[in-house]
């Protein structure tokens, strides 16, 4: 993945999906999230008010042999954000 836009610091995207346009297929993920107090600098960049947390999303990538393909981490502004998520049984 060396030399690839996945190496940038900064949000990236392809048609198709970043992994599938260097030839990756992702099989699993993980998802954790850990809600927390905002640093300085996020609770600025987010204009949060006073005593407000924020969700970390940290959500993992893995494929079939499961090695891990991304990470990918998310901030959510705790006081403009729902968090849903649906299961299947199958």
């Amino acid at each position: 993945m060396s030399g690839t836009s996945l190496m940038e610091p900064r949000d990236v995207s392809a048609p198709g999906g970043i992994l599938t346009s260097v030839g990756l297929v992702q099989a699993k993920y993980v998802d954790e999230i850990a809600v927390r107090m905002p640093t300085r600098e996020e609770a600025a960049l987010l204009a949060l008010p006073a005593a407000t947390p924020i969700a970390e999303h940290t959500r993992t990538g893995y494929d079939a042999d499961g090695r891990l393909l991304r990470c990918m981490v998310t901030i959510l502004p705790g006081d403009r954000h729902k968090i849903l998520y649906e299961v299947s049984t199958d």
